[in-house]
């Protein structure tokens, strides 16, 4: 069960950091943007990292709770299931824009910040792959696990610098290169051996 006053005060941080940036961002701060005492605050999330990854687990609950039911239809392609997933983030990420920017732009100047969050990155791409159908389990789901991170990563450098209102570049981005990684995976001798239906990224 979730703590009552976590939303309130995770919007409150994500709206500090948006008009005063993440180093900017102190606990009094966010307890007077959420309306509550510094006490309540501290008593979830005692310091910065805390917050981060009280951030990080509140927005995989609301992937997870939003993620489209059909995006698991193993009769549709995979490239197409795994763009509907990966876009679910960056439209997430999109509410609250200029504090979520704010917090990756720390994190490229500060690796200490920035590390955790990559450790974090290929269990969130595990989501991704059990959100799809896909497995993530043995020596083929720790690589789709380590591909898919390099990807978002990757995706991640587009909708940071997409000013559009519908996202249409990020979108742009990541289908071209969900369908180059799967045309690649199909090329490889692992992919020659399977019908061409069965061939890319949805090989086990």
């Amino acid at each position: 069960m979730v703590p009552a006053n976590v939303d309130k005060i995770l919007d409150a941080v994500l709206d500090v950091a948006g008009e005063r940036g993440w180093t900017g961002l102190t606990i009094d701060m966010v307890a007077v943007r959420a309306g509550v005492s510094v006490s309540d605050v501290t008593a979830l999330y005692p310091d910065k990292r805390a917050i981060l990854n009280g951030l990080a687990d509140r927005f995989e609950r609301a992937v997870d709770a939003a993620v489209d039911a059909e995006a698991r239809d193993p009769s549709l392609p995979v490239p197409e299931r795994l763009f509907d997933v990966i876009m679910t983030r960056f439209e997430l990420l999109q509410e609250h824009r200029a504090g979520h920017t704010a917090i990756f732009g720390a994190a490229r100047l500060d690796p200490c910040m920035a590390l955790p969050g990559l450790v974090r990155l290929p269990s969130a791409m595990s989501a991704v792959l059990r959100q799809t159908g896909l497995g993530d389990r043995g020596p083929l789901g720790c690589l789709r696990r380590q591909v898919l991170a390099g990807l978002y990563i990757s995706i991640v450098q587009v909708w940071l610098k997409d000013e559009s209102d519908d996202l249409g570049p990020t979108m742009a981005a990541l289908d071209s290169r969900l369908r180059q990684l799967d045309e690649i995976v199909a090329s490889t001798p692992m992919g020659r051996k399977r019908p061409r239906k069965e061939r890319g990224l949805s090989g086990d």
